[in-house]
């Protein structure tokens, strides 16, 4: 039975370390991390909406990163989907806000570089949705 959702199982595996990594890394390192969006963003926002917009986004990590580890958990123990769809189109949401942050600034290899991130979220919706 397990078999069966091992697909699903290993992209949430993927979203959760993804999310998780870069939740530790701004938070461990926050001077830095401040200091680096600044920097990016110093043409377009002010440094206080910048520091904002961190603090939004990290948010949004956190809450996906306990999304994902529920959905994992519904999945492997319940065999239950309730939690995954959401955890996707939060994914999704995620990396269009980081999109629109990079185009703002006119990073277009990194904008190109989001592209797979939404695409495997958008995968593990579709296959989510139709299990």
């Amino acid at each position: 039975m397990m078999m069966a959702y091992s697909g699903i199982i290993l992209i949430l595996i993927f979203l959760i370390v993804t999310y998780l990594l870069s939740a530790y890394e701004k938070m461990m390192d926050w001077k830095k991390t401040v200091e680096d969006y600044c920097h990016m963003y110093q043409d377009v926002f002010n440094p206080m909406l910048v520091k904002l917009s961190i603090i939004i986004i990290l948010g949004i990590e956190i809450t996906l990163s306990t999304l994902i580890g529920i959905a994992l958990y519904e999945i492997i123990s319940v065999q239950s989907f309730f939690y995954a769809p959401y955890a996707f189109v939060l994914s999704g949401f995620l990396i269009i806000i980081l999109l629109v942050g990079l185009r703002l600034i006119k990073d277009y290899s990194g904008s190109s570089g989001l592209g797979i991130y939404f695409i495997i979220s958008m995968m593990g919706l579709f296959w989510s949705q139709y299990i």
